[in-house]
């Protein structure tokens, strides 16, 4: 049998305000019926010119108390203009589409964070079509994207730039300049098992959403606040942390290794970010934070160099061989990168997240394999250990199994 996640309310994954299950719009999708201006929608996106589109339905609300604890999502209404059922359901506070999973299955937003030229944009490309081809054949999961946004916008801003053309993505423009940014990917995580006549069948399905910020709009805590919602609204953080931003890395790196432009540090973008969840969920300071943290060293491969021989980061992740989360892997990467970041950075920063997250973890990822030079071409790509902190979060959240050898 399927399994569902019983749910009494819902989280928009675009303008991230949550709903009961009953409160949802429909939005008509019949041509001939008259388009209107859709206010909502347009400020929402920043229009500077309000859009008309298909007239926004109201569903019918429970009448009381209980009606409402009992309802569940209605899957269709009837347009008082054209009298045609729509299935489309919106968000009553952005009017944007809902995922057509909304109100049936768990649902993870997963932000991906980090300061400029961390490599966020190179993170989700690979990432993506990881989780497509070897993390689906070793946890037996189909990842599907939900809609014709996520198809068009991975294809052209990720997979086609990196896969096809062999070019490094230029860094992401702003939310305050392009709408896309503030749009997540969305997709499904279907797995499968055997069942009976040795049939694969579905039995547990996800909505994950994919974040990538710009690293200018997470350089103060207002336009934290105002653009990305998501990211304490989230179910895990992936936080890209750049070796080479680092000035102990910078200056006993190779001198022949092209090094980016100096970018907020990232101990300020990490106090900056948990400054904003604490404020936005009115915690207290003796309260942690129940949002699991991956934090991740990108561009590992760069820094190979300086890692001990017997470094766990010199050799391939384990969490792909079976269908469970390596443990023993996971703390021999853990207790490597902490040592590492006190020495490279500053003690610092572990400190801040022992004592501000409930759970954290520590990984090293290389998105293309090597540090591109200054023509942006991509030579070879070799993705190293990319999907680890995805599934750490996956884990955490019960989604697939852990195991210790």
């Amino acid at each position: 049998m399927l399994t569902k996640i019983l749910k009494k309310d819902y989280i928009c994954p675009y303008c991230f305000n949550r709903h009961p299950l009953y409160n949802v719009k429909f939005r008509c999708e019949t041509e001939h019926c008259p388009k209107e201006v859709d206010k909502t929608y347009s400020t929402f996106n920043g229009y500077a010119r309000p859009r008309e589109m298909h007239k926004v339905i109201e569903a019918p609300q429970p009448s009381n108390g209980m009606g409402k604890f009992m309802a569940k999502m209605p899957s269709s209404c009837e347009c008082p203009g054209c009298s045609q059922e729509t299935t489309q359901r919106i968000c009553p506070s952005c009017h944007s589409n809902l995922p057509t999973t909304i109100g049936e299955y768990k649902d993870l937003i997963f932000a991906i964070v980090g300061a400029k030229e961390t490599g966020k944009s190179h993170y989700i490309s690979v990432l993506i079509d990881r989780l497509s081809k070897e993390v689906g054949e070793a946890y037996d999961c189909l990842l599907e994207p939900i809609n014709e946004e996520t198809i068009q916008r991975y294809r052209d801003d990720f997979w086609n730039p990196v896969f096809r053309r062999k070019e490094t993505i230029e860094a992401t423009r702003s939310a305050r300049a392009d709408e896309r940014v503030r749009r997540p990917l969305l997709y499904t995580l279907k797995f499968t098992k055997k069942g009976m006549f040795n049939k694969k069948k579905t039995y547990k399905v996800i909505t994950l959403a994919f974040f990538d910020a710009a690293g200018e709009d997470l350089d103060a805590e207002d336009t934290m606040h105002t653009l990305n919602k998501y990211i304490y609204n989230s179910a895990g953080i992936i936080l890209l942390l750049d070796p080479l931003q680092l000035q102990h890395v910078r200056d006993n790196l190779d001198s022949n290794i092209h090094l980016p432009t100096i970018n907020t540090d990232s101990r300020e973008l990490l106090f900056r970010m948990t400054n904003l969840i604490r404020k936005a969920l009115k915690l207290k300071q003796q309260d942690k934070i129940d949002i699991p943290l991956a934090v991740a060293l990108s561009k590992i491969d760069a820094v190979k160099p300086m890692l001990d021989p017997a470094s766990p980061l010199r050799f391939p992740s384990q969490h792909t061989d079976s269908k469970a989360f390596d443990l023993i892997d996971f703390e021999n990467v853990q207790s490597e990168i902490e040592v590492l970041i006190k020495e490279w950075a500053e003690a610092g920063m572990t400190r801040t997240l022992e004592t501000n997250y409930k759970s954290y973890g520590y990984f090293g990822v290389s998105s293309l394999g090597y540090n591109p030079s200054a023509d942006m071409k991509i030579k070879e790509l070799n993705p190293y250990r990319v999907e680890d902190p995805c599934l750490w979060l996956l884990s955490e959240h019960k989604i697939i199994d852990t195991k210790r050898k």
